[in-house]
């Protein structure tokens, strides 16, 4: 019993000591403590400060071409000479795989869809969907990295326009959801 009453006793006298403070600021990785933010460079400060994107078109990324994808006036033969001069170039440009955003619309009745995809290496694309209707107002998803599909799909599309070139959902395939936005470049 003396020995379960001593050892209550010491830690009792050394619970004070051991608390933890509450009452200071947290300290981020690489900060000392002191208040000062000299040691950091501009660069990361700003980084801290600026709040995370959260779709594409928010990231700057070169657009190479003028307008966004429609894949709309085509006839029901599906002719190449069908194609705006838009729609050739977002093909040029996803068979090239060269960075930068591409953007798709759809246009209905009462809504309008986007399907935008940032180009961000040889045969990787992040994909993220958004748009708003008349019913559901302003909607928007999550990002997801794609494999781009190979450039033989896109130059097949110049030549001989088939149902799954007009669908930009067909242009990717093995997506994978992302936790949160991080902008290439």
């Amino acid at each position: 019993m003396a020995r379960h009453v001593s050892l209550l006793v010491t830690l009792l006298a050394l619970a004070p000591a051991c608390a933890a403070d509450t009452t200071g600021t947290y300290l981020q990785a690489g900060d000392d403590g002191d208040g000062d933010d000299a040691g950091r460079d501009t660069d990361e400060k700003e980084a801290m400060e600026e709040p995370l994107p959260r779709q594409l078109l928010e990231c700057e990324l070169s657009v190479p071409c003028e307008f966004p994808f429609f894949g709309a006036g085509l006839d029901a033969s599906l002719k190449p000479s069908a194609f705006s001069p838009s729609d050739l170039c977002v093909f040029t440009s996803l068979a090239r795989g060269e960075p930068g955003l591409v953007e798709t619309v759809a246009e209905f009745s009462d809504a309008t869809a986007r399907l935008d995809y940032a180009i961000v290496g040889p045969g990787v694309a992040l994909r993220q969907a958004s748009g708003e209707s008349d019913a559901g107002g302003r909607w928007l998803k999550g990002v997801y990295r794609c494999e781009l599909q190979p450039s033989a799909f896109f130059l097949d599309c110049l030549q001989a326009p088939s149902a799954a070139c007009l669908d930009p959902e067909q242009w990717v395939v093995g997506c994978e959801p992302l936790d949160n936005l991080v902008c290439p470049g």
